[in-house]
């Protein structure tokens, strides 16, 4: 009777037991390239977007190229740097790049697929801001006299910017791994040389503004896919 009792419980757990539910348990593969974008960034009519290689399944590191592009009128960061809607038909053109090494502290596995990572890198942007304001401007008369006349008149400001950043970030996922969600903040540090054919340099007013100088702190969240 013992003998029937312990082989009926070895024919029920020889099932959790086996090779093949033990492989069915594993973890997917870690995907080692992912592309994502930064949502908030769409608000400045700019587009961030960061393509990250993990040179081997396991490694805690990681190279993030982020390539940047804007165009569109320069309204919301109006408003974040204190000109209200003042220019309200000034628009930017502009684009950049950042290089970004991160280092993920804990391994893939751990935290259910959350994984926290230290990061820093330098960048580079160009921006190009068109705006109109009251002006004297050269142009010829009815008689081909060339005469000032002071009315409405095309501006343009060229900015070139240098920076670095170091920041603190949480990377989760799902649906196995291919979908991201990426949070993140720390500090960073610009250095804008303007040029601008206006009285005065207009677009340094404070750290949201396109042509500020000095730190910064930053904060934000990024999704995408990964494979």
């Amino acid at each position: 009777m013992i003998i029937r009792i312990v082989a009926c419980s070895m024919l029920l757990l020889f099932p959790w037991l086996s090779p093949c539910q033990a492989q069915v348990a594993e973890p997917a593969p870690e995907k080692t390239i992912s592309i994502k974008f930064s949502p908030q960034h769409l608000l400045i009519n700019g587009l961030h977007l960061y393509i990250e290689r993990i040179p081997k399944q396991g490694s805690r590191h990681g190279l993030v190229l982020s390539p940047r592009f804007y165009s569109g009128k320069t309204n919301t960061v109006d408003i974040l740097a204190g000109r209200g809607w003042e220019d309200e038909h000034a628009k930017v053109f502009g684009y950049g790049a950042e290089v970004q090494h991160r280092i993920y502290i804990n391994n893939s596995a751990s935290l259910h697929h959350r994984k926290v990572y230290l990061a820093y890198g330098v960048n580079y942007h160009h921006y190009n801001v068109e705006f109109e304001r009251n002006g004297w401007l050269q142009e010829k008369d009815q008689e081909g006299l060339e005469v000032y006349k002071y009315r409405l008149r095309p501006f343009n400001e060229k900015i070139n910017q240098l920076g670095g950043v170091a920041m603190l970030g949480l990377q989760t996922s799902s649906l196995d791994g291919h979908l991201l969600f990426d949070f993140y903040s720390g500090a960073g540090i610009k250095n804008s040389s303007v040029d601008t054919n206006y009285l005065y340099t207009r677009y340094e007013r404070n750290a949201m503004d396109f042509g500020y100088s000095g730190l910064y702190f930053i904060g934000g969240f990024a999704l995408g896919v990964a494979f």
